[in-house]
């Protein structure tokens, strides 16, 4: 093989290699954000059960200090409590929508990898292509 060939070859070698390298990358962080999103929903789903227990003690935490200082259930008491859980569900809501978003960043981080890296793969395979000039030069040798 003379060395035009051969370094015709090469180039076409490292650039393939480079676009293939880009896209392993990109797949590796894609992964790397799945997984966040998964531990992320897992999160959102605690968040979500421990605020709801939480309220359930609070609730019985109410009912009792009420019972204690012998409060008849009635409008006032209910609407003590129909404001505590309203009040907490929102809460809950919130925090829950808070860390959803979290994993929707995630799960986009891991689209937007893919994107960079099938760009360079393609960027790869588009420069391991000779030149025209290159291709001349080698015609003409």
């Amino acid at each position: 093989m003379d060395p035009v060939s051969l370094s015709l070859v090469a180039k076409a070698g490292s650039a393939a290699f480079s676009g293939i390298s880009a896209l392993s990358r990109a797949k590796a962080e894609r992964e790397q954000a799945e997984r966040n999103a998964f531990i992320g929903r897992t999160r959102a789903m605690q968040t979500d059960t421990t605020a709801r227990q939480g309220l359930s003690s609070e609730l019985a935490n109410v009912r009792a200090v009420l019972s204690a200082n012998g409060q008849r259930p009635g409008v006032s008491t209910f609407e003590i409590t129909k404001d505590l859980r309203q009040t907490r569900n929102r809460e809950r809501r919130i925090s829950f929508g808070n860390e959803m978003n979290r994993v929707y960043d995630f799960e986009q981080s891991g689209r937007n990898a893919m994107s960079r890296g099938r760009a360079g793969f393609a960027l790869g395979m588009l420069e391991a292509g000779p030149s025209l000039f290159d291709l001349y030069q080698y015609r003409s040798t």
